[in-house]
């Protein structure tokens, strides 16, 4: 057992101390307090570089043993792998930029591929390629198992602590314990299950039945289902000829993913007698593939003409072109390797994170453009900068398509990004607002609320605030569906009404339980918002039913005349701030010798034009007189 361990950790030292690392840094973001002087955005960024260090330096590891370097020449380039990832260390910035967790993510990805062939540089160790990284999958699935049982009984025994002997725990160390048990227990054990001899596995000794059994009637009919159901729409496409539609896309990458996991599966066994249907199945695979290809490259680009480049788009393409490349590699040539689906995928990996070409490059500069236009369109550039909107001469859909751009601009790149659209100095601006958070907040470390309040600072600057991101909708759809939000007090005090006997409060929230008492009336208030927005008060035997929602019809049906009545100190985008004469905000009606008066003091609601109004609460008095 010791001598087990001891071997583990001479084999792989330096990604044991990066799952240390970062297993330490996970528990420090889980306490509520800051461990001395690092704060938990440096503790955010020890984690990942310890998640990157880990798999570039156990590629590193595994290159060197294949290689048979001399111990010299392997400790170099282990020391070199773990610099170049503690580089990352100081590059990662997640918190100010948060293209650079696009960043983390997508070098997390090519290491783990990295992993999968650094053993396998050299031809012809296919079958070795194979079987290793089988070994691979089934020891991370037995980790994982072994990780959740450990965890989970733990779990029960804290639990039984605190019951039994009534020590109460602080359920943060469960927390603690999970995170250790998978970032160094879970590590450790994967570690010592991979094979000091990758040369020996070059020749299959043993194919498990159930590798077979999941493939052939799990994966592969799963695989056919998405199938049909893309052929189908395809075929709906060409009778219809109608653009496809967005979720498309993720149904083709399903398809593509389920049928590249069954091949992989499959493969050393695909030679074997009976197994003919392997190499029917790898085919016709391929050959399906190119009509879907297509249809994602044509859902994609649908919405690229209209709405640009995001990173998920450019994703997408990525990955289309990948498909390509997989298409025509297995369909044109009769020597193929399975190491080609790794090995290209993480080319492509690393040539799309940094540089012109990358994603956040290419889709930064596509919605920069996008918002140029769309201002352009309204006639609000001076001097190729942006001009802050004036509400009343924009239409909503374009208000709403400015909002959407620089809100997605805003929650994926860093303030500064869109200092070629704006004549002001965004990072001086930055300072002045750093100055004024710390400030407001006492100078406690808050990265990601400061992050919201340069966001409100740009919406606000532009007058682009309300007006959040919306689906992709079609400007008949922005002008029937979007959904106002009004809110309308009295521009006046509302005390008393002349000549009215009483004088009922109703609040925001009736209580319909409570009666009062009135002139020997027995009083009760009820609302029924959910039925017909409508406000009723029950005077004895007598019912009066005051229709809000014609009222808020009337409100809005003033249009333009509303324009004199804006509170502009709170009024912007959709949300409509109005303080009207206490005279437009009265109902009344009389019945049985009662003449009573509703005199609304707030109301607020929404309106659409396809649904029309909804009234969500109102504040009044019911003002009674009896004739």
């Amino acid at each position: 057992m010791f001598r087990h361990v001891a071997n583990t950790i001479r084999r792989f030292p330096f990604e044991l101390v990066f799952a240390l690392v970062g297993t330490y840094a996970a528990v420090a973001l889980l306490s509520d307090y800051i461990y001395g002087y690092i704060s938990n955005e440096w503790y955010t960024r020890i984690l990942m570089m310890a998640a990157i260090g880990l798999p570039s330096s156990l590629s590193a590891s595994l290159f060197v043993t294949d290689k048979g370097l001399s111990i010299g020449r392997q400790l170099l380039l282990k020391c070199l792998t773990a610099a170049i990832a503690m580089f990352f260390l100081f590059v990662f910035h997640p918190d100010e930029y948060p293209q650079h967790i696009v960043h983390f993510a997508l070098l997390l990805v090519a290491m783990h591929l990295l992993v999968s062939f650094a053993a396998f540089t050299s031809s012809g160790d296919t079958i070795a390629f194979w079987q290793f990284n089988k070994t691979l999958f089934i020891r991370l699935l037995t980790g994982l198992l072994y990780s959740l049982v450990l965890a989970i009984g733990l779990s029960a025994a804290f639990g039984m602590i605190n019951s039994i002997f009534g020590i109460h725990l602080d359920w943060r160390y469960l927390q603690y314990t999970w995170t250790i048990i998978f970032g160094v227990f879970n590590t450790f054990f994967f570690l010592a299950g991979i094979p000091e001899n990758i040369s020996r596995h070059k020749t299959l000794t043993d194919y498990p039945k159930g590798l077979k059994f999941f493939s052939q009637y799990i994966l592969i009919p799963l695989a056919t289902v998405y199938l049909v159901i893309l052929l189908v729409y395809e075929l709906k496409i060409l009778i219809e000829w109608e653009l496809p539609k967005g979720m498309v896309s993720g149904l083709i990458l399903g398809y593509a993913g389920l049928g590249l996991l069954a091949l992989l599966l499959v493969y050393p066994i695909r030679e074997q007698e009976g197994n003919s249907w392997i190499k029917l199945y790898s085919k016709y695979f391929y050959l399906f593939l190119v009509p879907l290809v297509a249809l994602l490259v044509l859902a994609v680009t649908k919405r690229i003409s209209t709405y640009g480049i995001t990173q998920y788009r450019y994703f997408l393409i990525v990955l289309a072109v990948w498909l390509l490349f997989l298409i025509v590699y297995f369909l044109s040539y009769k020597k193929t390797t399975i190491k080609a689906i790794p090995i290209s995928l993480f080319v492509i990996i690393m040539l799309i994170i940094y540089g012109p070409q990358s994603a956040t490059t290419v889709s930064l500069n596509s919605q920069i453009s996008v918002l140029s236009d769309l201002f352009k369109k309204e006639n609000l550039i001076r001097q190729s900068k942006l001009m802050p909107v004036k509400e009343e001469k924009v239409k909503p859909y374009a208000a709403v398509r400015m909002g959407s751009t620089l809100s997605y601009i805003l929650k994926h790149y860093d303030f500064q990004a869109l200092q070629p659209l704006l004549s002001v100095d965004l990072q001086r601006q930055e300072n002045l607002l750093k100055q004024r958070w710390e400030k407001d907040n006492n100078h406690v470390p808050d990265e990601y609320g400061f992050n919201l309040y340069k966001k409100n600072w740009i919406e606000n600057y532009l007058n682009l605030d309300g007006y959040e991101y919306r689906e992709h909708y079609s400007e008949d759809q922005i002008e029937n569906e979007l959904n106002a939000n009004y809110y309308v007090r009295t521009k006046e005090k509302v005390s008393s009404l002349t000549g009215y006997d009483y004088m009922l409060v109703k609040d925001i929230y009736t209580d319909t339980v409570s009666v009062d008492t009135v002139a020997s009336y027995a009083v009760r208030q009820r609302d029924s918002f959910d039925y017909n927005d409508a406000m009723i008060l029950d005077i004895g035997p007598t019912k009066f039913t005051f229709s809000v929602k014609d009222l808020a019809k009337q409100i809005v049906q003033q249009g333009d005349k509303l324009s004199t009545y804006k509170d502009t100190s709170a009024a912007r985008g959709l949300d409509k701030w109005y303080l009207l004469p206490k005279q437009n905000l009265q109902l009344t009606q009389q019945k049985a010798g009662i003449k009573v008066t509703v005199q609304v003091k707030e109301i607020s609601f929404d309106f659409t034009k396809k649904d029309g109004v909804r009234v969500n609460s109102v504040s009044a008095f019911y003002f009674i007189k009896f004739e």
